[in-house]
């Protein structure tokens, strides 16, 4: 019997050993899991806040786009700007130009000519 009994002592010892250590690895799986959580939580109020940031800038970004709008749009005929800070308009393309007649003497023109008369070849228009 004294066998028996030591060997239900050594087993006992042992059942406790093991059950403390899976006692300690739970503890420490548990602290793990809280910081985990703890980093999570302030993870998402990150997220949230960013979220409100990114909101109220989508918010002003639509009030500056139609100031812009607004502000296009606006010249001195339908605001009281004066129409020195009206935009220019691009000048007409010369090849946007209207194409029909050429500028210039037409193919079968006769032309005018100084008469020799009036100019002696070789003599001075400057006389």
């Amino acid at each position: 019997m004294g066998v028996m009994t030591t060997n239900a002592t050594i087993d006992s010892k042992l059942v406790r050993a093991i059950a403390d250590e899976q006692l300690a690895n739970n503890v420490f799986m548990i602290e793990w899991l809280v910081k985990a959580q703890q980093q999570l939580s302030l993870q998402q109020r990150l997220i949230d806040q960013q979220q409100q940031q990114i909101s109220t800038q989508q918010q002003e970004i639509e009030k500056l786009k139609e100031e812009r709008d607004k502000l296009k749009n606006r010249n001195s005929k339908n605001s009281s700007v004066p129409p020195s800070s009206d935009q220019l308009k691009k000048p007409s393309d010369k090849k946007k130009r209207k194409k029909g007649f050429k500028r210039g003497p037409k193919y079968d023109h006769p032309g005018k000519v100084i008469s020799e008369k009036a100019f002696p070849i070789g003599g001075n228009r400057l006389d």
